[in-house]
């Protein structure tokens, strides 16, 4: 038990994504059983925020304009399936384990959230007239890859030592598997590939690199 406390006080705001997930996710599957669908309304259509925005911008600043710009970060805790949502928070938990040891729980925070608009943002750049909506945490796990490989250019850091991975191992091994992650984003794009949001991954990882090369401050263990 005092195992499991010391884990959950070293590791809670990791424990606060995963539990908003696992809830949305239940919530989701009560709606859609109950044939209610109310959480639909957190989902991003790049549509209605281009829409949205364009509102914005000739002054109209009702409720539904701000409302379709919140889904920029609401879409980021909804996922489509066991396997969606299992994948998603195993990444997370890789490289945001990463992230929080070295930089801390506020900027943990930070990157998530931030990292989350502007995949939603790349989304909608891509494809701003898609009716298709978007949900998943992917555009938020891309971007703390993306922050850890800005750190890693940066800094010298710690020999990754996080499970699944068997041992620690040198960054740049992590590093290479992120650029491998956007390679196959940006191929799939190219391809006009249907079913992911390529355009949440891609806004996610460069707003990561943009932050891990600019705004974050030294990691605790850089050397």
């Amino acid at each position: 038990m005092s195992a499991l406390i010391r884990f959950l006080r070293e590791y809670w705001p990791l424990a606060v994504v995963f539990i908003a997930c696992a809830v949305c996710f239940v919530l989701d599957k009560i709606s859609a059983a109950q044939s209610s669908y109310w959480m639909t309304r957190f989902l991003m259509v790049p549509a209605d925020v281009s829409s949205s925005w364009q509102s914005l911008l000739a002054g109209s600043f009702g409720w539904q304009p701000l409302n379709a710009l919140t889904t920029l970060f609401s879409y980021t805790f909804l996922h489509a399936g066991i396997e969606h949502i299992a994948l998603n928070l195993l990444f997370i938990w890789v490289f945001g384990s990463l992230v929080l040891r070295e930089l801390g729980a506020f900027w943990f925070f930070i990157v998530f959230i931030l990292t989350a608009i502007t995949g939603g943002i790349g989304q909608v750049l891509l494809n701003p007239q898609s009716v298709i909506p978007v949900l998943g945490a992917s555009g938020a796990l891309m971007g703390l890859e993306g922050v850890y490989f800005g750190m890693a250019l940066r800094w010298r850091l710690p020999k990754p030592d996080v499970w699944p991975i068997a041992e620690p191992i040198p960054p740049e091994r992590l590093m290479i598997f992120a650029m491998l992650g956007i390679f196959m984003d940006i191929t799939g794009v190219i391809g006009n590939e249907a079913g992911i949001a390529y355009g949440a991954h891609i806004g996610g990882f460069v707003g990561g690199v943009l932050l891990g090369t600019t705004l974050i401050p030294r990691p605790k263990h850089a050397a």
